[in-house]
């Protein structure tokens, strides 16, 4: 909750920082000159860029990308008192965090505790811990699946497999 709150107090001061950026581009003559001005604020300020593809598979028919208006950004009073996830979300919405369901990724190393838990490190540096007792033979290279289940859990399964175990991130 307190790396939410600071990430979007963080970015709500980055905003308010550049508000004479912008008077300042459009003091520039040229159009070019302007929007590359315009453009490189603009991009400071996007937590990760969407790509064109993205872009256009979030096209809606009428040829608008349903992001016009730009969420407000959620301060200290209005989080109070959210639960996580509530203030999750908030966050998310804020700083147009698209929301995922899965990830796919390779294992780079697995490690058995004593009460034959698993815990998967992977490609993309998340870590995840077993939680079930299921067995899931993994070995280092092995392309897996991480999909959010119900009530907020996690099933990590082998992509070449029918097996799953419920999983909580560690990292």
């Amino acid at each position: 909750m307190k790396k939410l709150l600071l990430l979007a107090i963080l970015f709500a001061h980055s905003a308010s920082a550049t508000d004479g950026s912008l008077f300042d581009c459009r003091q520039i003559e040229g159009t070019e000159e302007r929007v590359s001005c315009y453009d490189r604020i603009v991009d400071s300020q996007l937590p990760v860029r969407q790509s064109k593809k993205e872009v256009v598979e979030n096209t809606r028919v009428d040829g608008s990308t349903g992001e016009d208006a730009p969420p407000s950004v959620p301060d200290a009073l209005s989080l109070f008192g959210k639960q996580d996830a509530e203030a999750k979300r908030m966050v998310q919405k804020s700083l147009a965090i698209k929301e995922i369901d899965q990830i796919k990724a390779t294992v780079s190393s697995v490690k058995r505790s004593a009460y034959k838990k698993l815990t998967v490190t992977l490609d993309n540096g998340q870590v995840w811990q077993q939680l079930d007792n299921e067995p899931l033979p993994l070995r280092t290279g092995d392309l897996i699946t991480v999909r959010l289940a119900k009530l907020g859990s996690y099933l990590l399964k082998k992509q070449s497999g029918s097996g799953s175990i419920r999983v909580k991130r560690l990292n």
